[in-house]
């Protein structure tokens, strides 16, 4: 009974991550039909549902969740044991699943991703593009770089770099519109919204905070199209210093408050769900460290 429970774990926890039957049979090589009676199998031996099925989505119940919980950190551990000791006899290859907001990608981490490939090349990586925050305990990634200081206890973190945005706007917006000289102000302007970042905009000078909470004229998912938008004189944007800095030196842009501070400050961590990785990914890891910028 154990050793039938000992095989059929890894189809578990697929079914889990993928939260589908035919892609975890893909995943797995093994037919639907075979994957779908195994679990049923499981299901009864347990004398417990471990799925809620539909014909769109599949879900685990509170026992399905609770066995992924304990059954899913040991069956990792134990693929990235193999993983290291397999991994440290022969020359680094492997695939390595990352995901990361495609912000990071295009602004922070883009160089040191081409260059790890060019470094590494029989290394083969799966790259995802989110737009909210993953779980590391069931979705199928070995990194991801997450934004934020939410991050479970039980995950590894490393820090990358920290964000502090400031508000931005294009000289031709000012023309049309009064100066702001209190964060208050803001509400008479039109404004442009990272959504992530959501509509509260706290600020901060010195001891003195305020949260201003603004009626967006734009919402986007992307900081380059709030860049856009704020260049082109569509409202006041909040952004990176750094991803402003060539249009406030060229006069494109010009810093509204300056002196206030947007109070999103935010670290970038690069995280994985062990210490105890294989070969592939701690290489990884180290390649972003020592090439990402600051």
């Amino acid at each position: 009974m154990v050793q039938e429970f000992l095989n059929d774990v890894p189809l578990l926890v697929e079914v889990a991550r993928r939260k589908s039957f035919t892609k975890a049979a893909e995943s797995l090589g093994i037919g639907v039909s075979t994957l779908s009676r195994r679990i049923k199998l499981l299901e009864e031996r347990m004398g417990v549902l471990l799925f809620y099925r539909d014909t769109r989505n599949v879900e685990l119940t509170d026992n399905g969740a609770y066995l992924l919980d304990r059954c899913g950190f040991i069956l990792d551990e134990t693929r990235k044991a193999y993983d290291s000791v397999v991994g440290n006899m022969q020359k680094p290859s492997g695939l390595i699943r990352v995901c990361m907001f495609r912000d990071l990608y295009e602004r922070l981490l883009k160089d040191a991703i081409l260059d790890f490939a060019a470094t590494w090349p029989d290394i083969q990586m799966e790259l995802t593009f989110v737009e909210h925050p993953v779980d590391m305990r069931t979705d199928p990634y070995d990194v991801a770089f997450l934004i934020g200081s939410n991050i479970a206890p039980s995950l590894v973190a490393r820090k990358l770099t920290t964000i502090e945005p400031h508000l931005y706007a294009a000289p031709s917006l000012l023309e049309q519109y009064p100066l702001p000289r209190e964060p208050g102000d803001l509400r008479g302007l039109p404004c442009i919204v990272l959504q992530r970042f959501g509509c509260r905009w706290p600020m901060h000078n010195g001891e003195r905070q305020v949260l201003v909470e603004v009626q967006p004229q734009y919402s986007f998912s992307s900081v380059g199209v709030c860049l856009d938008f704020t260049l082109a004189g569509h409202g006041v944007g909040m952004i990176r210093g750094r991803d402003a800095e060539s249009a406030e030196q060229s006069g494109r842009l010009v810093r509204v408050l300056p002196d206030w501070s947007g109070g999103f400050v935010h670290d970038v961590s690069m995280v994985t769900g062990s210490s105890q990785l294989p070969r592939r990914v701690r290489l990884f890891m180290d390649h972003i460290l020592d090439h990402a910028p600051a």
